[in-house]
């Protein structure tokens, strides 16, 4: 017969101890993790922070430039002239021996650059005394209230429409005013 084991009275083989970890890895481990997920949220917010700065500025930014443009007068040299105004303007129609008298630079108007000729209606600014054609220095000035060549501000002075103001009846023929 075959020799009889018992195999549980054998002593069991001997089994190492699960390894424990070394407290300091873990410790360091542990630190760089927290170091890491903080560090990541502090550029999380930081990040929300600049966007919603950056929302804030542009939305206070838009309101005061519509603020500024809805509080301008309507008589600001970067504002036309209202139509009634600019029709209460002076004009006068040119006569062949106007340049004697009138001082026009360059026998042309500045905003078209086509001469002046002979029974034209030409506009003379009260501020500066530039003359130019009526229709150019009108679709000038429902743009811009200045003078096209000096930037003068145009005003509306007393309602004399189509009359040179303080000329007298002498000088009114000079000037070619019919």
């Amino acid at each position: 017969m075959p020799p009889h084991h018992d195999y549980h009275s054998q002593t069991p083989a001997v089994v190492p101890p699960p390894l424990k970890a070394n407290p300091k890895v873990l410790s360091l481990l542990l630190k760089a993790i927290i170091m890491i997920l903080l560090t990541s949220l502090f550029f999380l917010f930081l990040g929300l922070a600049s966007a919603a700065l950056l929302l804030l500025h542009l939305s206070l930014s838009c309101h005061r430039q519509s603020h500024r443009r809805s509080s301008l007068p309507s008589t600001t040299p970067s504002s036309g002239l209202p139509p009634t105004d600019l029709n209460a303007l002076p004009y006068f129609r040119l006569k062949k021996d106007v340049r004697k008298y009138v001082s026009v630079e360059g026998d042309e108007c500045v905003v078209c650059l086509d001469a002046f000729r002979d029974g034209q209606c030409c506009r003379q600014l009260a501020a500066c005394g530039h003359i130019f054609h009526k229709r150019c220095v009108d679709s000038w000035l429902l743009k811009v209230a200045a003078c096209p060549i000096c930037r003068a501000r145009v005003r509306l002075n007393a309602a004399t429409k189509g009359l040179m103001l303080g000329l007298e009846d002498e000088d009114k023929q000079s000037w070619g005013v019919w």
